[in-house]
């Protein structure tokens, strides 16, 4: 028996030796990763500002709402979170690790008490230092494949590539960039432990897949890449009449140690008792475990067939997995649907992926217009530029030199390649995990190119060294990527300052809601995370998308009753819309183009869009008496219990070309109900004039149709004594026929609903 003790010690030592590099080698790797800094810190103006941390699009927001709250409660952790979704709270399906590693930083940091700004700065810093490491991962594992020279090209592609440096970026603070380098190192390892026969290595690739699935919720497709390639490897070797007890060992020491690591998480954060792959729950180890059941059957049936033909041996494989599915189906079904429903999440089969950017097709777009000879517009170039088609080229060159044979560390790299690539094909947010295979594929092609021509225009006489072309070629797919990767980090999505302004003073002139909240925001889901993170108040819907239709009911409601029952029902207390949520009308090709998020909200609300249209594709009177219209259009002129409280500076040209602000908050109130006697089914009509805190005037009216009797009633949200700068005037003017009557009304009678009775 073989001495286990005396094995992990002699691999550690070689597993030291492969990662010193020699003086070249240290010195172009380190010149790599410091251009791969330099392209993650290009967005430092965007990010550091002189008074706040500005993170990048909105999943960071969350991720940081988290940060903070794991900080007040650490070591302990909540996957229930009460803010969002309001008031019904959700459990969150990302699993916890990223962001406790980042409040465990910050803790250490920051002596047990860390400040606001330490956390954000720690939280902005994370990204880049995480993609370093990745670069560095990169580096290994394509040398590993390949050869150091293609270890370099890697790397450096890497470095530049915008697909990479986009979820790496100072200020992206997503689990993304921790999804790359951990399901890279698992990779790494697991090709090391199969090629050295090492327990060492497998253990190792353990523990990263199973903080892969302590990372992300759609872990299950990294395991099911290592599982693919052994399934495989277990054939060819079975082909080749070659012993597979490495596979066999590598698998289950693997496989059952990410077990053990998913499990001793799970002793110190919450997990739901029961089978769901959206998140963490029993499903995440018994797929792991089953995993290593599987190995463990091939490893006994491929003893067991030692001496039968080799093509027995798959169609055993295949009775093997049909059999094993259909027990699933019908011994346990809970497992199967989440199995299936999560491989569908992958594949963008869910109805609310539809509308999400990053969730469409690689080379579609929402209506299916194929994108592909759109060559320098598609998500393709702006993800890899020359890169992806270098990248193709050297995928068939790697199968055509492998025709006959081909090595186990290549396998895998075309099994990863080939899965990573349906992924990105169905939805492009998938190009980040494509990015290494792209630039390893790339360099592979560079190599092998150089080589070739090298030798042809020496044969030539010449003289054109190997260096030279690898540093043209290198330039050709270097030089777009950076340039690409410098215009994401000039615009990158995130709050723009009228945004952060907004909600700084939504934080700074409404109630604490407190640690239970007591009401919530409505607004679109686009701009949950904000408001939840900014300005610490909780959202109807978020970007998770849940309480989505619901604020699409509301936006798009023309009956302000029935839009009042929605916010009752979700207890909600304010309003926040602006100008992109609604249609605005830009000039293309000369013709007015409409462009808008109310497309998606209509959508949301399961409505056709073309019935807010008129006959010269224009919004017509459906759009203009939505509550989004009513409140963003209109300044929520006419509207009974809704008054806005807040606009923001940046104005711009409405429908009716009049200039409005940007963002506006609304405040849902009782209202003030005035009452009166005139004449039998006469019309009352009662005006003010409202001036907002950007001190632009403008008119708000209401009319009432009187009864039999002569009664009327209005209700009015505004006070001459509001607590905000935007406010009534000099109070209602109500008129009927030829009487006008002069009118305040207090903050007391709008918020507590009185009535208030006037005698014309």
């Amino acid at each position: 028996m073989r001495n286990i003790g005396y094995e992990l010690i002699n691999t550690k030592m070689t597993f030291w030796n492969n990662i010193k590099l020699d003086l070249k080698s240290q010195i172009y790797l380190f010149l790599i990763l410091l251009i791969g800094l330099i392209v993650r810190f290009l967005t430092f103006s965007q990010v550091i500002e002189p008074d706040r941390i500005v993170f990048l699009e909105t999943d960071p927001y969350y991720h940081m709402w988290r940060v903070f709250s794991y900080i007040e409660t650490f070591p302990e952790t909540f996957f229930f979170d009460s803010f969002i979704n309001y008031p019904y709270g959700v459990v969150v399906g990302w699993p916890p690790l990223f962001d406790q590693i980042i409040a465990l930083i910050s803790l250490i940091m920051g002596f047990g008490n860390p400040g606001t700004h330490l956390v954000e700065i720690i939280g902005a810093l994370i990204p880049v230092i995480l993609g370093i490491f990745s670069i560095i991962s990169v580096y290994y594992i394509a040398k590993e494949i390949f050869n150091e020279r293609i270890g370099l090209y890697s790397s450096l592609l890497l470095a530049v590539m915008p697909a990479h440096a986009q979820i790496s970026f100072l200020g992206f603070t997503d689990h993304h960039i921790a999804e790359v380098l951990v399901s890279v190192l698992a990779y790494l390892f697991f090709i090391k432990s199969i090629k050295k026969d090492s327990y060492l290595f497998s253990i190792l690739s353990g523990i990263m897949i199973g903080l892969s699935f302590l990372t992300w919720i759609g872990a299950p497709i990294f395991i099911g890449i290592i599982l693919s390639y052994i399934v495989i490897q277990f054939v060819l070797d079975k082909k080749s009449n070659v012993n597979s007890n490495y596979l066999l060992k590598t698998g289950m020491i693997s496989f059952l140690t990410a077990f053990v690591t998913i499990i001793f998480f799970y002793l110190w954060t919450p997990w739901q008792k029961d089978i769901q792959a959206g998140t963490l729950s029993y499903f995440q180890p018994v797929f792991v475990f089953l995993c290593a059941i599987i190995v463990l059957f091939l490893g006994i049936t491929s003893r067991i067939m030692k001496d039968q033909k080799w093509f027995l041996f798959p169609s055993i494989i295949l009775v093997m997995f049909v059999s094993f599915f259909l027990i699933l189906v019908y011994s346990f079904p809970s497992f199967y649907y989440n199995l299936i429903n999560g491989i569908g999440y992958l594949l963008r089969d869910a109805p609310v992926l539809k509308q999400i950017v990053e969730a469409q097709p690689l080379f579609y777009t929402y209506d299916g217009i194929f994108l592909g000879w759109q060559f320098f517009s598609n998500p393709v170039w702006y993800s890899f530029a020359f890169s992806f088609y270098f990248a193709i080229i050297g995928f068939f060159l790697l199968l055509y030199y492998h025709r006959t044979g081909i090595d186990k560390g290549r396998l895998f790299l075309v099994i990863w390649t080939l899965i990573v690539l349906v992924l990105a094909l169905f939805q492009r947010r998938f190009t980040y995990t494509l990015a290494v295979n792209v630039a390893i594929l790339s360099g592979f092609f560079i190599d092998e190119i150089t080589f070739n021509m090298s030798n042809i225009y020496n044969s030539r006489a010449l003289n054109l060294k190997s260096g030279h072309i690898a540093l043209f070629i290198l330039m050709v797919l270097c030089i777009p990527n950076s340039v690409m990767a410098y215009n994401m980090a000039q615009s990158p999505p995130k709050p723009s300052d009228d945004w952060y302004d907004s909600l700084i003073w939504l934080r700074e002139n409404t109630p604490d809601p407190g640690k239970t909240p007591q009401y919530g925001i409505m607004t679109w889901w686009d701009y949950g995370n904000w408001i939840l993170y900014i300005s610490k108040r909780p959202v109807v819907a978020n970007n998770f998308q849940i309480g989505g239709e619901e604020a699409a009911r509301f936006f798009i409601e023309p009956d302000e009753a029935l839009a009042n029952k929605i916010m009752d029902m979700r207890k909600a207390r304010y309003v926040v819309v602006d100008r992109r949520m609604g249609l605005n009308k830009f000039m293309q090709n000369g013709q007015p183009v409409l462009k808008g998020t109310f497309m998606t909200i209509l959508s949301f609300a399961d409505k056709n869009f073309e019935t807010y249209l008129d006959k010269y594709n224009l919004p017509d009177d459906n759009y203009f008496q939505t509550m989004y219209a009513r409140m963003h259009v209109f300044d929520g002129n006419g509207l009974n219990n809704y008054r806005i409280i807040y606009e923001s500076k940046e104005t711009h040209y409405n429908l009716f070309d009049r200039p409005t602000g940007n963002i506006k908050i609304f405040e849902y109130v009782k209202g003030a109900k005035i009452t009166g006697k005139a004449s039998p089914n006469g019309t009352a009509f009662i005006s003010g004039k409202i001036i907002t805190n950007q001190e632009r005037i403008f008119d708000y009216s209401q009319e009432a149709k009187a009864d039999e009797k002569g009664y009327f009633e209005f209700t009015v949200p505004y006070s001459v004594e509001s607590p905000y700068e935007t406010r009534l005037l000099n109070g209602y003017n109500l008129r009927y026929d030829n009487s006008n009557i002069s009118m305040d009304v207090s903050e007391n009678d709008v918020l507590n609903g009185n009535i208030i009775k006037v005698n014309l």
